[in-house]
């Protein structure tokens, strides 16, 4: 059976928490609860199926959180059943021989211990996973195991530095491995596998170890979604702008309405100024205004002469009272 779902990789980035849900397994003292309850079942599968008790313990043991999680939106939860299936099929597939698939080991196990997974959670999530799907799978699952080692010496530095060297250099190992099988029929691979490069690139860089540190990076083949994160953040923030529709389309709207204003008041512009130069309106129009400059111009002038008018002192002339004085001759001869 082939997985149906698009993101069937996606629960591969939580496996440093699943792994150490795994591990937590065997420090646990419930653990030998656990085992009784599967002691039917190894009575089945022997000869078989080799450690058949330590798979049925581990996987209820691991199983048992995410029973108990009723709503969850951290995804290490959300995807946990994914893990428990690949778990199971990867354990299975890792024993030679073995023809038992995990809807028949599952199906055993609910049978001798009706407790478990009372509510039938995992009945529809357990599947056989192709066998090239698994193989992929596999191999992340290892590489993050070993940037678990990794981490674990950059938190505590009692460990040896000799074994970081080690992690990296199965880091390295296994995913140029696993590079040569990111196909472009395989996207979903291709997506987990850069998402481990860059986990894994982060953590070494930032660290600030002397020894445990980056010295190359892992080489990914190029692929066609390779920057699909620039895009799922552009998604992410028009999906922030739309978050408030109304304000959103408020603001278009206006800008509509400047633009149309802008672009009218260019066109009649435009327009005019083709009628003013090449059309017979715009002889008349410039003659016009000729006419009308000379119009204001010979007003101006008009203006200035009355003024200068306006401002001239006049001055009252007095008439001098000068006597007219005549000789005659007085014509009295007496």
């Amino acid at each position: 059976m082939t997985l149906a779902k698009d993101d069937n990789y996606k629960f591969c980035e939580y496996f440093p928490f699943y792994q150490i849900l795994e591990a937590s397994y065997l420090t646990q003292r419930e653990s030998e609860k656990f085992k009784e309850k599967c002691t039917l079942i190894e009575n089945d599968y022997e000869g078989i199926l080799n450690k058949s008790k330590d798979i049925c313990a581990n996987f209820k043991y691991m199983a048992t959180p995410f029973f108990n999680v009723t709503e969850s939106n951290d995804s290490e939860h959300v995807n946990g059943f994914s893990f428990l299936n690949f778990w199971l099929n990867y354990q299975l597939m890792n024993i030679q021989k073995s023809t038992v698939t995990p809807q028949q080991f599952y199906s055993n196990l609910k049978s001798k211990d009706s407790d478990f997974d009372s509510e039938k959670k995992l009945i529809n999530e357990i599947h056989v996973i192709e066998e090239k799907h698994l193989k992929n799978m596999g191999m992340l699952y290892n590489l993050y195991k070993n940037y678990n080692g990794i981490y674990n010496i950059i938190k505590d530095t009692t460990e040896s530095e000799k074994d970081c060297l080690v992690y990296i250099g199965e880091c390295t190992r296994i995913f140029e491995e696993a590079n040569s099988n990111c196909l472009p029929d395989d996207i979903n691979f291709c997506r987990a596998l850069e998402t481990f490069k860059e986990k894994y690139e982060y953590i070494l860089k930032e660290s600030g170890h002397k020894k445990c540190k980056l010295d190359k990076e892992l080489p990914l083949i190029p692929y066609p979604e390779s920057s699909r994160r620039e895009t799922e953040m552009e998604d992410d923030f028009y999906m922030l702008l739309g978050s408030d529709t109304e304000l959103d389309q408020g603001i278009r709207y206006n800008i509509r309405n400047i633009i149309v204003v802008m672009f009218t008041l260019i066109s009649l512009f435009l327009i005019f100024l083709v009628l003013y130069k090449a059309t017979p309106f715009g002889i008349y129009f410039r003659s016009q205004i000729k006419r009308m400059k000379k119009k204001w111009g010979n007003i101006d002038y008009y203006d200035k002469r009355k003024s200068g008018l306006q401002n001239t002192e006049y001055h009252i002339l007095k008439e001098k009272s000068n006597e007219l004085r005549i000789q005659y001759y007085n014509g009295d001869n007496s």
